[in-house]
């Protein structure tokens, strides 16, 4: 490990920093472009994320929601009147 080598990884890992912080920009201006055409920002980016969970990660997240209804419904009395 030199000071060369030391030098050149930190330049590296700046730049790449430096990419993520330009990455992050161009999503916060994505999203509010989509705000600006009637999006909900909040609602977008819990889909997006949901979309992007891998597959036994996006089934276990759908039985929540599943569970989340059937349990709501059952509390509000409107699973009763549905049967």
């Amino acid at each position: 490990m030199t000071n060369s080598d030391l030098r050149q990884r930190a330049q590296s890992i700046a730049r790449l920093m430096d990419e993520a912080d330009e990455a992050k920009q161009a999503v916060a201006e994505a999203i509010e472009d989509a705000a600006s055409a009637g999006y909900t920002k909040a609602a977008l980016r819990a889909a997006i994320k949901i979309h992007r969970l891998d597959p036994t990660k996006r089934a276990k997240h759908d039985q929540a929601q599943l569970d989340l209804v059937l349990y709501l419904e059952e509390i509000e009395g409107r699973r009763e009147a549905a049967e």
